[in-house]
């Protein structure tokens, strides 16, 4: 008697859990970076109160961070959209979170030890990564437009 593996998970069921984890796991991460941030703020730690980069680069790395985590969580019931071909929903999920994770580490980075009155090279990771999540978001608003059921 031979023993039958347990099927698999549809592609679809499983992009709206690693969805649902990603954006779970990204907005954890975030808001505790934004805690940590208005502590360091609040005690006045030198090195982040006399650098308005770093204050800027990070506050937004946060923010962005935590609206992209809320963004991969509202992207759940859409994973497996119907009105886009299986290579399309691929497409969109692995860039969203790509995206989702470029832009707030480009932030991140360029505070990073960075020149006088500029940010360092990591700051071309949130460029590249606010392209990524806006090419996930068009795919899927072309989507909704073509079949509004979907």
């Amino acid at each position: 008697m031979t023993t039958q593996k347990k099927t698999e998970a549809p592609a679809a069921e499983g992009r709206a859990r690693v969805h649902a984890r990603f954006g779970w796991t990204l907005l954890l991460v975030s808001l505790v970076f934004g805690v940590v941030l208005e502590t360091l703020e609040g005690f006045r730690w030198a090195p982040l109160v006399r650098d308005a980069w770093m204050q800027r680069l990070w506050s937004l790395a946060h923010f962005h961070g935590a609206a992209f985590g809320l963004l991969n969580l509202i992207y759940v019931p859409w994973a497996d959209t119907r009105a886009l071909s299986e290579g399309r929903r691929t497409s969109a999920s692995r860039v969203l979170m790509v995206g989702s994770a470029a832009m707030p580490l480009g932030f991140l980075l360029g505070a990073i030890g960075h020149p006088e009155g500029d940010p360092s090279f990591g700051i071309f990771l949130a460029p590249v990564g606010g392209l990524l999540v806006l090419y996930a978001v068009a795919l899927q608003a072309i989507a909704v437009w073509r079949n509004p059921s979907a």
